[in-house]
């Protein structure tokens, strides 16, 4: 009886958290298996691209990060299948920035021009 309490330690273990590791694990070995060209992935860096060759006799496959720029990665890297690409910015549609934004971009500015006093002050004292 006094290896009860570790027992059902070891089982709380196994099913909540060995168990729930393994079943991820194995889900992104068929993903990384199951590549085709035309998925769109992301990286474990965190870069996004769609695959253009996967290469069977190796773990390597091309992935597009963007037009015209190839890049080769092994299978591992792909951490998941994106559904959709991510949001770009073109020069047409410009998104309303929030007010904090707005706060960060002004105080920037406002350091870039005390810098720049800063600058011509040393130039001035010499």
């Amino acid at each position: 009886m006094e290896f009860l309490p570790f027992i059902v330690i070891i089982v709380l273990f196994y099913f909540l958290l060995i168990r729930p590791q393994q079943k991820r694990a194995k889900q992104a070995r068929e993903l990384q298996l199951n590549l085709q060209p035309g998925d769109r992935v992301m990286l474990t860096a965190g870069l996004f691209g769609t695959v253009t060759e996967v290469e069977e006799t190796t773990t390597n496959i091309k992935v597009e990060i963007s037009d015209g720029v190839v890049i080769q990665v092994v299978r591992q890297a792909v951490a998941q299948k994106v559904t959709e690409a991510p949001a770009e910015e073109s020069d047409e549609e410009s998104i309303e920035e929030s007010g904090e934004e707005r706060e960060v971009e002004a105080a920037a500015e406002e350091t870039s021009a005390d810098a720049e006093n800063v600058i011509v002050d040393l130039d001035k004292k010499d």
